[in-house]
């Protein structure tokens, strides 16, 4: 047995040397970082296998293609922010990223855990190589100058994420709420080059699962699933693969399936809507949706007379159509009344609901 003597500056290490090592670069595996009082920082390689044999869905070959893309033609840092409640597909497409950025060769290191100093730490590896931190705003929350702890918060890492510094490292942050982020993080592309903002699965997404997912004989349950996504808060693959869990092993109705379900319907959603009008105008509103209401009231703006407008739509019967940035686009023909004329919708040509950010933000955290 030989020793291997490593020197830092004045301080001398001691290691018995048949087990050593001593390489160049990091190989490209997954690591995890990992720190011990008196021995500092060390990488951990750690057993996790991204090789899912799933389908994947909606956009994350996509957005992986884009961002691996970018970061090979890019001289610096570049990052990629996933922000949106749990279980709508953040993590898939960073571990998509991952296992991708593997198969070019990138080692791949998971901050998991808050550690002082790690971002000193990362800036002495000097390789091309993938840093996640998942759940960033929780491990690494905002430092607020009211704070009197010695915990440091995300501007400390605002220099590492800088693109126009030495470095070339994809970072990529998954967030469940971008209210809870540094302003110094937020439309800063050159720290934070991507932000791709999540909400609940689209009617495709949900679609194309059911179909590859679902028994045959009950696929005549995918549009009742679909507009059940769009009007569900935050609709997650978690809550989608346990209704077709229970639809494929019990003969159950949908709604019955949701009644057992640990999945909150939000009978009433606070939302901000659009009007589009046969005339082109687009006008505004807000309000309280009572998805149990056969005949719901919405009503918006007022005339030089002072006269309210409405229309009277049909939410317990109507059918939704799920857009990527969680907006629901009610069909015409539920639109039964307006101010103008009293069938077949009037003047509306259709109306988009948006959730209400401020109201909203609770059902985030689920």
């Amino acid at each position: 047995m030989k020793n291997i003597i490593v020197k830092d500056e004045r301080n001398y290490q001691v290691i018995a040397g048949n087990a050593i090592s001593v390489l160049d670069t990091l190989p490209s595996s997954i690591y995890e970082v990992h720190y011990e009082r008196d021995a500092g920082f060390s990488l951990n390689e750690i057993e996790q296998a991204f090789n899912a044999t799933s389908k994947l869905y909606g956009e994350v070959e996509s957005i992986t293609g884009r961002v691996l893309s970018t970061f090979e033609k890019v001289e610096g840092n570049i990052g990629a922010l996933f922000t949106g409640p749990k279980g709508v597909g953040k993590s898939l497409t960073v571990r998509n990223i991952c296992k991708e950025a593997i198969k070019k060769g990138l080692p791949v290191i998971f901050a998991k855990k808050y550690f002082s100093n790690i971002s000193q730490f990362i800036e002495t590896i000097y390789q091309p190589c993938v840093v996640v931190f998942d759940e960033f705003e929780k491990i690494y929350p905002v430092r607020r100058p009211s704070d009197h702890n010695d915990l440091e918060g995300q501007e400390s890492f605002l220099n590492l994420f800088d693109s126009s510094l030495a470095g070339k490292k994809l970072f990529l942050l998954t967030c469940n709420d971008w209210f809870d982020l540094s302003q110094f993080l937020l439309n800063r592309p050159g720290r934070i080059h991507y932000h791709f903002r999540y909400h609940s699965l689209t009617a495709d997404e949900i679609s194309a699962y059911c179909t590859d997912n679902l028994v045959k004989e009950r696929h005549s349950f995918i549009p009742e699933i679909c507009t059940s996504g769009a009007r569900i808060p935050s609709f997650s693959y978690d809550m989608l693969r346990s209704m077709v869990f229970e639809l494929n092993n019990y003969n159950y109705s949908l709604d019955e399936v949701k009644k057992a379900l640990n999945i909150n319907a939000q009978e009433y959603t606070a939302i901000d809507f659009k009007v589009y009008l046969k005339s082109g105008e687009i006008v505004h509103g807000d309000g309280i949706l009572d998805f149990e209401q056969s005949e719901y009231s919405l009503r918006w703006g007022r005339s030089l007379r002072g006269k309210e407008y409405f229309a009277i739509v049909n939410l317990k019967q109507a059918r939704w159509t799920g857009n990527a940035d969680g907006s629901l686009v009610l069909d015409k023909e539920f639109i039964l009344k307006t101010e103008n004329k009293d069938e077949d919708g009037g003047d509306i040509e259709k109306i988009v609901f948006f959730p209400d950010r401020e109201h909203f933000r609770k059902w985030d955290h689920y």
